[in-house]
């Protein structure tokens, strides 16, 4: 019956994945042999399916039974999901700040001492935020009522069975792996903003000395853009996480979905609108490091396309941010036909 179908999609669907098939199996046994003992042969009707179930308990403790232990961190519902978060996060610093210490110990070998040191008070600094961050996303989400009211059942003693959440359309459906895929760009991305900038460049390793970078960015221009560009991708991890709860699209997750990306837009419009935000040095900087000289047809190149660098950009930008919107909007449809 869908009811106990909802049941066990409820207590089974948080549990780890190793351990779903054999109690999604072991529960149905049990609810048959419950029911059978109830009916005594007969055909089972709602009701003796919505005691048995009440008998069981709620999805959420038996799925604490299942799985040995409580949790009450964040709360017994949301737990599960903010630990699957935070791990993905915390493993995402750790790659991003690898990637900074390996190209700052390729670009300057002779000092890979100070880049360790100074990379791991960084990733120390940078762990503490992320498990702060996202603490708070989660303490935040709880708080709005969204574990009550979307992904959960009422825990108090009035529970009923009919209160169970239905089960995921595959075509709303959000794969676990999107959401995570995204956080961890997002944070590499964040990590590279915001340590990393002055890497961002056309790169020289002469066969003698230290690399040479020649960067596209004014560093210190770029800075000023830092609070927004950290509120617009924290923003993107809070918008994954509520993806990766769910795990199901729904006409506000589109709409999140859809004004961050028109945000994205905004910003490096923004940005790159901005002339002074480039290297003013850039043609000169090329030139003195040897890869395009004054006068020679490298130069004229990177000149021509140095000066369409904000057009080429945002041009870019826009047709990626519009392939997303649309994307979204045809997401929505789907949900609509579902409904």
């Amino acid at each position: 019956m869908e009811l106990v179908k909802r049941y066990i999609y409820a207590v089974t669907h948080k549990l780890p994945e190793a351990q779903r098939a054999d109690i999604e199996k072991e529960l149905h046994g049990l609810i048959e042999d419950m029911l059978e003992e109830r009916i005594q042969g007969g055909e089972p009707t709602e009701k003796d399916v919505e005691e048995v179930l009440l008998e069981l308990g709620h999805p959420r403790k038996l799925a604490d039974q299942y799985r040995g232990y409580k949790q009450y961190l964040i709360s017994p519902a949301l737990f599960p999901t903010y630990v699957s978060i935070l791990k993905v996060v915390l493993f995402a610093i750790g790659i991003a700040m690898t990637a900074v210490f390996g190209i700052e110990t390729f670009m300057d070998p002779a000092n890979v001492l100070d880049h360790f040191v100074g990379n791991l008070f960084s990733f120390i600094n940078a762990c503490f935020q992320g498990f702060t961050w996202v603490t708070v996303v989660f303490g935040f989400i709880d708080y709005a009522g969204v574990r009550k009211e979307k992904l959960g059942i009422k825990e108090d003693a009035s529970w009923k069975p009919s209160e169970l959440p239905p089960l995921p359309d595959s075509r709303t459906r959000i794969s676990r792996a999107d959401p995570i895929a995204s956080i961890i760009f997002t944070i590499l991305f964040t990590v590279l903003f915001t340590f990393s900038i002055g890497l961002l460049g056309i790169w020289r390793f002469p066969s003698e000395g230290s690399s040479i970078v020649v960067p596209f960015f004014n560093e210190e221009v770029f800075r000023t853009f830092l609070p927004f560009i950290w509120a617009l991708l924290a923003g993107s991890v809070l918008l994954d996480c509520a993806k990766f709860i769910f795990g199901r699209w729904t006409t506000k997750l589109i709409a999140a979905d859809i004004v961050i990306h028109l945000l994205h837009f905004v910003l490096a419009l923004a940005m790159f609108s901005d002339a002074s935000i480039w290297n003013p040095d850039f043609l000169a900087q090329l030139a003195d490091s040897g890869l395009a000289p004054i006068g020679s047809e490298a130069y004229e190149l990177a000149s021509s396309i140095w000066n369409r660098a904000t057009e080429s950009l945002l041009s870019l930008i826009g047709i990626v941010v519009a392939v997303q919107v649309i994307a979204s909007v045809v997401k929505g449809y789907k949900i609509k036909d579902v409904c």
